[in-house]
């Protein structure tokens, strides 16, 4: 049995992307950013990349405390 992903995608075009855990739609990160919008629901996380092309989101970034 084989698994495919969505036919609509390729590998390629998912390369860089992460997946929004709020609203679950793809987004690319700025290379080596350390924190990113969601264009779909204006959320902000925190990314780390595991390797130069695989950015991965952390987590939310909350509003500082005052």
């Amino acid at each position: 049995m084989q698994l495919m992903g969505s036919p609509n995608t390729t590998d390629n075009e998912r390369e860089g992307q992460v997946r929004c855990l709020n609203c679950l739609s793809r987004f690319k990160p700025p290379h080596g950013a350390e924190k990113a919008l969601c264009p779909g629901c204006g959320m902000v996380w925190r990314i780390s990349w595991i390797n130069q092309k695989t950015p991965k989101i952390r987590g939310p970034e909350y509003p500082a405390k005052a």
